[in-house]
């Protein structure tokens, strides 16, 4: 019976820690990807489903260089001016508000500058924000 010297031992460990280091620099980075992406889907819906309608007229857009399933995330800067509301003789005041959203391809042609869109927008934190594509007739 041979005996393992301690050189193939190190050579091992070495082997065992180069898996183990690549796996973690690539899960670690998916699943904080996943987690985001799943975070601003909630606050997205829960916008779309509390959040207080207006409509924006887009002032500037430009690219972020993420796409997601070939959508591609744009930034946003919106002149916003919201509807009156239940209960208020007045509605808010407009605002200028900026966000970065995930538009889906078949919507591009109608998001420009000059566009006007719809919007929901949280009155406590103006800067969420986000478009209503299903007012737009999109699903």
């Amino acid at each position: 019976m041979q005996s393992v010297g301690s050189a193939e031992i190190l050579v091992i460990v070495v082997i065992i820690g180069s898996i183990l280091f690549s796996l973690v620099v690539t899960i670690v980075p998916i699943v904080l990807v996943v987690k985001y992406l799943s975070k601003m889907s909630g606050q997205r819906q829960a916008l779309l489903h509390q959040g207080v309608p207006a409509q924006a007229r887009i002032i500037q857009m430009g690219q972020t260089g993420t796409t997601i399933n070939d959508s591609p995330m744009i930034r946003f800067v919106f002149e916003v001016r919201p509807q009156p509301m239940p209960g208020y003789r007045q509605a808010m005041p407009p605002f200028t508000a900026n966000a970065e959203i995930l538009v889906p391809m078949i919507a591009l042609a109608r998001v420009s500058p000059g566009a006007t869109v719809p919007v929901r927008f949280n009155p406590q934190n103006k800067a969420e924000i986000t478009i209503d594509f299903g007012q737009m007739g999109f699903m």
